[in-house]
């Protein structure tokens, strides 16, 4: 190889990528790095769709760091209707829409880089874009096949019988399930989209030029030979290998494997390219330090900020009527900006509809900003992020948007936003979903008893603490901690190992203590039967009865979720309930300012 394999996370710090627009779209541009010759060729980087995009989204910002290391810019974005897209509307146009981006997005990564050629690389659903996509693109130089969909129909099916298993690890009830094609934890596929997805066959597709093509076939598609034979016939030069890796990529957002061995194959294919040796022209075009787009009365600004531009975050104002609040959303370990099933964008732009400005990022390591070194790169339940939201918070003082602040997260992001609104005066409210706890005192993210009963007898748990990939020992600590906690309300006096428990409950009152005395309101959100609530009653009681000593305090349970609000009845009462947060926080500065006169 060319290049020396290199792990993904390579212990250098980065900035986040460059915000940029194009027309209503905002793409994500990673320069060539300043110190290696400029390649003449830059990357379309094409996203899958669903839970994939989600498992990827940290996957693409790794390639597009191993590609500015040899020289590579590279470009990245939402098709319409999708994740963080403010276009919405032209998805119902179907597959067409996407592929018309995707050349807008090849002219602007052209623009960018000063590169003359471009190189399509997609996974999924986007890899199937990209070989659709190749008779409109002149300045082609290569195509990248991750994982490709070859039929459209098996897609689809692949989609319903995966959402199906992921309804039912959440336990979501059938009725509430979304069962519309291409759907999957809570994202709807366009139905024009879906529709035209349905129609995909590779197999049969007609290829007007012979690009080279590098392929990481699926796993278990391998003996499909028919796909490679076409291509072949069409006089494609093919790299094949198999996708190692790609199950550990895909099947859970919340721990992604990246794989290495994958990218160096990449990096070593694009380096034996003619084109790569060519030098690149000057830019006909510079990112600026932000990029906004506008529909309605909606206007997003994509942006970078902190030490070395390194949180990348999204802007979502009112163009008028603004309230003067400002919420700050936050994610978890692994939803980034966009959030579990969209929540943060639908959040974010309902809060605008009513005045609400807002700010969504994503923490170090998280999705599109890159790790601080020396950080745990599993960042859930990480005191480190609490210094992200500092940075956050440094920011929007900065532009001026801090007359009234709430801080909203769920689950990690919970945590993290009662953590800093405790830490830091500057915050005016808080809102939490399904904190699992207050104050953090497990190894990793604990399960239930119950739940670590029903895994015991589990033949998968066996499987892998045979093969050593649970941490037995933070299992062990966990299911200590938990039986801890039954006893303690009554041992604690007597039994020991109890009182470090009862001392954690005391620091959680004071915590409490320190916001009613702030007069900050605090609302905390549990779906009825979420495993956090088990650490809330070893606090405040069965019945949460404790925060009556609490007048700021509100507490909501909702009935028919998940712990991640996947159901879209759920999101919906969220979004009023954060709406009626945010703005008494409006009406309690108008209030203040005409007692003052």
């Amino acid at each position: 190889m060319k290049q020396t394999a290199m792990s993904s996370e390579d212990g250098k710090e980065h900035s986040a990528s460059q915000p940029t627009a194009f027309g209503l779209h905002i793409g994500l541009f990673a320069p060539a790095d300043s110190d290696v010759p400029k390649s003449d060729v830059a990357v379309l980087l094409l996203n899958p769709w669903g839970i994939e995009e989600m498992c990827t989204r940290r996957f693409y910002r790794i390639l597009a760091e191993r590609f500015a290391k040899i020289g590579v810019a590279s470009l990245r974005f939402d098709y319409p209707g999708t994740v963080n897209s403010l276009d919405d509307t032209s998805a119902e146009r179907g597959l067409s829409a996407w592929s018309e981006v995707i050349g807008k997005a090849a002219s602007e990564l052209k623009m960018l880089s000063g590169a003359r050629n471009v190189i399509f690389v997609g996974q999924g659903i986007g890899a199937s874009l990209a070989l659709m996509r190749a008779h409109c693109e002149p300045s082609l130089a290569a195509i990248a096949l991750l994982a490709p969909v070859l039929k459209g129909r098996v897609y689809l099916r692949e989609l319903s019988l995966f959402s199906r298993l992921i309804d039912d690890g959440l336990g979501i009830k059938p009725e509430l399930r979304d069962s519309a094609p291409g759907s999957i934890a809570g994202l709807r596929m366009p139905r024009a989209v879906a529709e035209d997805v349905k129609a995909i066959d590779l197999n049969g597709l007609q290829i007007a030029n012979q690009p080279p093509v590098f392929i990481a076939e699926r796993p278990g598609l391998e003996g499909d030979t028919t796909f490679r034979d076409r291509l072949e016939a069409a006089g494609c030069q093919l790299r094949v290998i198999p996708f190692a890796g790609y199950d550990a990529l895909v099947s859970n957002p919340l721990n992604q494997d990246i794989p290495d061995a994958l990218i160096d194959e990449l990096i070593d294919w694009l380096q034996a390219l003619p084109q790569h040796r060519g030098r690149s022209a000057l830019p006909a075009k510079k990112p600026g330090a932000t990029a906004s787009v506008r529909v309605d009365a909606i206007r997003e600004t994509s942006v970078r900020f902190g030490p070395a531009d390194r949180l990348y975050g999204i802007l979502c104002e009112p163009t008028d009527n603004s309230s003067g609040v400002t919420a700050v959303i936050l994610t978890t370990a692994y939803d980034h900006t966009a959030g579990w099933a969209r929540s943060s964008v639908e959040l974010a732009r309902a809060l605008a509809k009513v005045g609400v400005a807002s700010l969504r990022f994503d923490s170090a390591g998280v999705g599109d900003s890159p790790p601080v070194v020396a950080r745990r790169k599993q960042v859930l339940y990480d005191e480190a992020q609490i210094a992200d939201v500092g940075i956050a918070r440094d920011y929007i003082d900065g532009l001026g948007r801090s007359q009234r602040t709430i801080l909203i997260g769920r689950c990690s992001g919970a945590y993290v936003a009662f953590r800093s609104t405790v830490d830091d005066p500057r915050w005016d409210a808080c809102l939490i979903v399904n904190p699992v706890a207050f104050r953090w005192r497990f190894k990793g993210l604990p399960k239930t008893l119950k739940a670590y009963l029903r895994n015991a007898l589990d033949l998968e748990t066996v499987r892998r603490l045979w093969a050593g990939d649970v941490d037995l020992g933070a299992v062990t600590k966990n299911i200590s901690m938990r039986l801890v906690d039954r006893m303690a309300g009554s041992l604690s006096p007597v039994f020991a190992p109890a009182k470090p428990l009862t001392q954690l409950t005391r620091q959680v009152h004071r915590d409490f203590h320190a916001l009613a005395s702030r007069g900050t309101p605090l609302s905390i959100i549990y779906t009825e039967g979420d495993e956090g609530q088990e650490m809330f009653r070893v606090n405040f009681g069965d019945a949460g009865e404790k925060l009556s000593a609490y007048p700021n305090v509100q507490l909501h349970l909702l009935s028919a979720a998940d712990h991640n609000l996947t159901p879209l009845p759920a999101r919906e009462k969220l979004i009023e309930l954060a709406k009626r947060q945010a703005l008494s926080l409006g009406d309690a500065r108008d209030a203040k300012r005409a007692a003052n006169g």
